[in-house]
Order: structure tokens, then C-alpha cells, then sequence
């Protein structure tokens, strides 16, 4: 008679002896008992064994050999790379494969310790061995013989103050599962390692260690998939209060409150007007609204400038109509429809076509049926195109006022958010309608003539500029081959509709026409070959204590937040022209870096130029679906579930005031 000595003994005992097929029910009501003896500080009582049954510890125990392999010797700084963790389980014994699609066994874990200025992404386990276990009479995943596992790793920072530097850095591990015999022997495993991390400059070339160990591993869906846990772990987390710098409210109106929010709503569409997104585009609106109140005669009448002044409003209130339908089906926060390169694209062949015509190069002849039409000859269509270009340009940004207006209408009916949304069309059109309603407002203009080409001319140039920025708004990889398709294109269109014409013998303008659409395809098919994937963006230019890059910029958020620092979360995205005005007059600025380093604080930015499903639940969670760029959070040290939000158009005295705030609530943890 034996005693089973402790409860990894009993677990052991239990999975083992089911071989006599006891009622498991006896079984688990032991296991009970003996657990709860042993916490009570009393020995289990003792028990019979089944004959031939082993007992786990009674002789040496089996070591599973591990070793480190670093995919990189030394690793650069600021580089992510893999680390091979080899296990050699010993012959006759095998360890439960994870995840453990079998029957019974402790999955294989292996858990690395966390070290400041290093991440860790998921491991990667390898897929176990189908094993039938006659004892248990059960089919079970293992690993047997050598193993290889592999866990991701980022060096997160390498500047001045951080714990990680260029050197040696020792990586520790801790290592479990269940190791069992194919006589019928478990025990639980436990394994505590270290691997000696060496880690160089950035700019050391990176050399491979050990290649065949890597083949075939993919550490970018590793790190996806880490990517997307933080994600879920972040937007579980509930947010008790949120404080806000700039004097608003997550909850600006009450769910049965009208007037206010109809009157909002109009001043919000007014202020959409002076902000930066705007501020490029009012030349054009303004000359094209001259050219189209001008005769050969000079200014045209009052009742007729009304008439172009409307048109243009109105095509300013139908892209408030479809962005209100829009973001009530998809459920997309404002702005967002700038992360899509179709949707860019698309703009982008409107505005640059639209510019060659402007250079003269070629004229769009509508047919006769609707040239001779009123609303075509008058210039209604024209006003009317131009306003809702105008409004998709100036769409990126949000203004004061936006997110609570929006936020409200969200709640409300589609009928509903589609009025507001016409209100806030209105506003914005306001001062356009005004200006065409008192025509002397446009200054004195003189009869139609060259000034009225040069005028034409110009508005070229402007759009071509626009069709510029919009091509930066793409990832990096797209720039090259979007500038040789569009000369491509722009030749095209001199092709077919400049050096032909309708005068030309149909058989020369077909062949013509037929080489330029070929062309335009063929330029189609090799922009799509030649676009360079990836939307990696370059880090922020930030004080030695910020860290500015964009990437992986929830787990670090997740790591400063557990490390005690407070936390600035800047929320950007390259079509946000506002967002670029703040990076001048706060971001940069050295008060802000100051502030910074006097309470030892982070800056991450979150860029949500080219789409993050992690950004937009955090807004949504943090500030509502009405919510707009520009958009900031500064997480406390010491309080990071009550965050400050800093909204809209806020300004650096806002941000200084909140970072003074997060230091009054105790500061950061780890303020030197």
C-alpha cells in the first residue's frame, strides 16, 4: 500500500487507472477529496494501486532537453525576428500537443516573461502526432522527438532611457505541460528557461542564424493574430468615466432633444468651412462660381447668380445625403471612406481628367439634347458638379461641434441622420449661396475674354494639385506606378479625344481610338503589377522619450499601460489635413516634448491612413460613433481606465492641460 504524495500525483492517477473502466464519477470524487485533505494540510488517504500502474516520481524523472535559436545573430534594434524553441522529449515519453484537439492531456505551453522595451507575439506550435493511447483507450495529439516551436519577438526601442539597449539581454521562459510515458506514466511538466538575447544597433546588418530552422514560418500571421487578441482584450474592457479637455461630452444631447442639435448641426456645417481640409479648395469653388456668373456681357443678373449659387449648393447637399446612407448601413465613423484605395482611385481619375480638360486638351461635347437644355447652358450642371466635389474633398475632416451632432444622429432613424446630415450640407453652403446671392461679393468682373481662359487655366493647375495629394494619400507602393498610369492616361486622353475629332475619317478615329483604349488597359494591367504592397508609414519625429511609429501601436499601448507610464494616443491619418495642423503647432512643437519627458510619458500614434478595425472600435468605444479626426487620448499612469479625451480642432494648451491632469492623479509609476 502506497500513498499518492501530491495532487499532480493524484491528476496522474486519475487519467491512468481509467484503464479498469471505474466510474469516473469515483474517480473525480477522489480527486476531490485528496485535493481538498491537502489544502487542509491532512495526507490524502491512501488508496490501492492497479496492478502494473506506475507511480509518477517514484523514479527519476525524464528531462526534456530545450534550446534557444535566435532567427537573427546578433538582432538589430527595432526589428522583429523569431526564436526557435527546440524540445527534445525523450524517447518513450511524449508531451500534449496545443491546442490539444484530443481526448485528454495538459496542453504544451511555453510563456516567455516580460521584459520592458521587448514584445512577445503568440507562439506558434506545431501541429501534434495522432496517437491512439491503448490505456485510456483514447485517440490524443503529442509531440514526440524533437519539436520546434516558435515565439515572435519585437525590440521594441532602442533610444536613451529605455531598458532595452544595444547588448546582451537575457530572455527567460517559463514551460509546461504534461509528460507522458507509453507505459502509462504522467506527470505534470514544469520547466523554467533562459536564452541570452544579443542585440545591436539599428543600423547593424541583420545576419540569419540557423535558416532551415525558419523555412516556411509565417511570423507575419503570428503577429496578426496577436494583433487581434489585443484588439478583443481592448474593446472588452469597459471604460468607467472619460474625462474631456475641450468641453464636451461623450453624451452632448439627450436622445429626445431636437432644437439643439438641428442648430448644431448648422453651425458645424458653417465651421467646415474654416477648417484646414477646406482652405485649398475655396479657390476653385470661388473662380469656378465667377466663371459660371459671367456672360460675354459681364456679370449676370441677381436672379440667375441665385440660380448657380443653389445648384452648387445642392450638389453639396447630396453628398451629405449619401454619406448620411452610408455611414448608416456600414456603420463607418466620418471620414472613413478615405481609407479605401477604390474609393480614392476613383476620385482621383475624376479630378485629373477633370484637369486636363481645364488645360483645353480636350472638351466634353454632351449631345445636342441636353447641351441645348436650360440647366446645361446656364451652368447648373457645372455649379452642381463642382459642389459635390468640392464636398468629398473637404469630407476628411471633421469640424467642433461634428461628433456630438453626429453621434446624436446615429441614434435616430435613417430618415433621420439623412435631415441632419442636409442640415449640416446647409450650413456648410450657406456662405456659397450668400455669395451668389449678392454677386458685387465676387468683385467687379469684367466681360468674358482671355482672363477668362487664364481663369480656366488655373483652375487646371489647382485640381492637378489636388490629384497630387490624393496620390499621396495611397500607401507608399502605389506613388511610382500612380504617376506613370496617370501620364499614361493623360496621353491617352490627347489620343483619343484631341489629336481625332468628329471631323476626323471614322476609320483613323476608330484605329486612334482603339490604340488609346488598348493603352489605358494595358497601363490598367501593369499598375496592378507594379503597386508595391504594404501601408507601412514612417515613425513620427518624437522626443528621445516618445515612440512615435504607428505599427503594433495597441500592444504597446497594452505595455506602457501595464509598465505604468501615461500614455498620449494620437489618433491621425494622412487624408486628415487637420491632423497634419496639429502635428505643426502641438506634436512638435518643444513645450509638448517638454511636457513629455517632465512626467515620463509615451507618445503612440495610431494611424488610420489605410484602415485598423483596432482605431475605429477604440474611438467608437471611447467617444461614439459620431467621432471624428482629429481625435487624441491621454491614459493616466496611474489611471489608465479613466482616459481624457482631447476632440476635434483642440489645442496645445488642451493637451498640456490633460498630461498636467493624468500627473495630478498620481502620475506615472515609473516617473524618474
Amino acid at each position: 500500500m502506497k500513498t499518492i504524495g501530491n495532487q499532480a500525483d493524484v491528476l496522474g492517477f486519475i487519467s491512468h487507472t481509467r484503464k479498469n473502466n471505474l466510474p469516473r464519477v469515483i474517480w473525480l470524487s477522489l480527486l476531490l477529496l485528496g485535493v481538498g485533505l491537502k489544502a487542509n494540510g491532512q495526507p490524502a488517504p491512501s488508496m490501492p494501486l492497479t496492478p502494473g500502474f506506475k507511480i509518477p516520481g517514484a523514479s527519476a524523472a525524464p528531462v526534456v532537453g530545450i534550446e534557444f535559436v535566435p532567427q537573427f545573430a546578433p538582432v538589430a534594434a527595432d526589428k522583429s525576428f523569431g526564436l526557435a524553441v527546440v524540445l527534445n522529449v525523450p524517447d518513450g515519453w511524449h508531451l500534449y500537443a496545443n491546442p490539444n484537439k484530443g481526448d485528454f492531456g495538459l496542453k504544451t505551453e511555453i510563456i516567455p516573461q516580460h521584459i520592458e522595451g521587448l514584445r512577445f507575439g503568440k507562439v506558434i506550435y506545431p501541429p501534434g502526432e495522432k496517437y491512439v493511447d491503448k490505456n485510456l483507450n483514447s485517440t490524443d495529439y503529442i509531440y514526440n522527438g524533437r519539436i520546434i516551436c516558435y515565439v515572435p519577438v519585437e525590440v521594441m526601442t532602442v533610444e536613451a532611457g529605455s531598458a532595452i539597449k544595444a547588448g546582451s539581454v537575457l530572455l527567460e521562459f517559463e514551460l509546461k505541460g504534461q509528460l507522458c510515458s507509453e507505459a502509462g506514466t504522467c506527470m505534470r511538466w514544469q520547466d523554467n528557461a533562459s536564452a541570452e538575447l544579443t542585440i545591436a544597433p539599428a543600423a547593424t546588418e541583420a545576419k540569419i542564424n540557423r535558416p532551415e530552422l525558419f523555412e516556411g514560418i509565417d511570423l507575419v500571421a503570428a503577429w496578426r493574430e496577436t494583433e487581434a487578441a489585443a484588439v478583443s482584450t481592448a474593446t472588452s474592457d469597459t471604460v468607467p468615466a472619460v474625462s474631456d479637455t475641450t468641453g464636451k461630452t461623450t453624451d452632448q444631447f439627450a436622445s429626445d432633444e431636437w432644437l439643439k442639435p438641428i442648430l448644431f448641426a448648422l453651425v458645424a456645417g458653417l465651421v467646415m468651412n474654416l477648417m484646414p481640409c477646406v482652405w485649398p479648395i475655396i479657390p476653385i469653388v470661388v473662380m469656378t462660381l465667377m466663371k459660371q456668373c459671367s456672360t460675354q456681357e459681364g456679370q449676370t443678373n441677381r436672379a440667375e447668380s441665385i440660380k448657380v449659387g443653389l445648384a452648387f449648393a445642392a450638389g453639396i447637399l447630396i453628398v451629405f445625403a449619401g454619406l448620411a446612407v452610408v455611414m448608416s448601413v456600414f456603420k463607418l465613423l466620418w471620414g472613413q471612406h478615405f481609407q479605401s484605395n477604390a474609393f480614392k482611385f476613383v476620385l482621383l481619375m475624376i479630378v485629373y481628367v477633370l484637369s486636363l480638360s481645364m488645360f483645353g486638351l480636350f472638351e466634353i461635347v454632351l449631345p445636342a439634347g441636353v447641351s441645348n437644355m436650360s440647366v446645361t447652358r446656364k451652368g447648373y450642371i457645372g455649379a452642381l458638379g463642382m459642389g459635390m466635389l468640392a464636398t468629398i474633398l473637404a469630407t476628411p475632416c471633421g469640424a467642433p461641434l461634428l461628433g456630438p451632432v453626429v453621434a446624436w444622429a446615429i441614434g435616430k432613424t435613417t430618415m433621420v441622420m439623412i435631415a441632419m446630415f442636409l442640415i449640416i450640407g446647409m450650413g456648410m453652403a450657406l456662405p456659397y449661396v450668400l455669395l451668389t446671392a449678392f454677386p458685387t461679393l465676387l468683385g467687379r468682373i469684367p466681360k468674358s475674354g482671355n482672363w477668362m481662359i487664364q481663369l480656366k487655366q488655373a483652375i487646371g493647375f489647382a485640381m492637378l494639385g489636388f490629384s497630387i495629394y490624393l496620390i499621396l494619400l495611397f500607401p507608399p507602393g502605389w506613388w511610382k506606378p500612380l504617376f506613370y498610369f496617370c501620364l499614361l492616361l493623360g496621353f491617352c486622353v490627347w489620343l483619343g479625344m484631341a489629336v481625332v475629332n468628329r471631323a476626323t475619317p471614322p476609320l483613323r478615329r476608330a484605329l486612334v481610338c482603339g490604340i488609346a483604349i488598348v493603352l489605358v488597359i494595358a497601363g490598367s494591367v501593369g499598375l496592378s503589377l507594379a503597386i508595391v504592397p504594404g501601408t507601412s508609414v514612417t515613425a513620427d519625429a518624437t522626443a528621445d522619450v516618445t515612440d512615435g511609429a504607428s505599427e503594433n501601436w495597441l500592444a504597446r499601448l497594452n505595455d506602457y499601460k501595464q509598465q505604468g507610464h501615461t500614455v498620449v494616443v494620437k489618433f491621425t491619418a494622412n487624408w486628415c489635413k487637420n491632423c497634419a495642423v496639429l502635428d505643426k503647432v502641438i506634436y512638435k512643437t518643444q513645450s509638448f516634448r517638454d511636457k513629455l519627458k517632465e512626467i515620463n510619458a509615451r507618445l503612440i500614434v495610431a494611424d488610420w491612413s489605410y484602415g485598423d478595425e483596432a482605431i475605429k472600435q477604440m474611438i467608437w468605444k471611447l467617444a461614439g460613433p459620431g467621432q471624428s479626426l482629429p481625435f487624441a487620448v491621454v491614459f493616466p499612469g496611474s489611471d489608465p481606465d479613466n482616459p481624457i479625451m482631447l476632440r476635434d480642432f483642440y489645442s496645445l494648451e488642451d493637451v498640456l492641460n490633460a498630461l498636467d491632469e493624468a500627473a495630478r492623479r498620481g502620475g506615472d509609476r515609473n516617473k524618474l
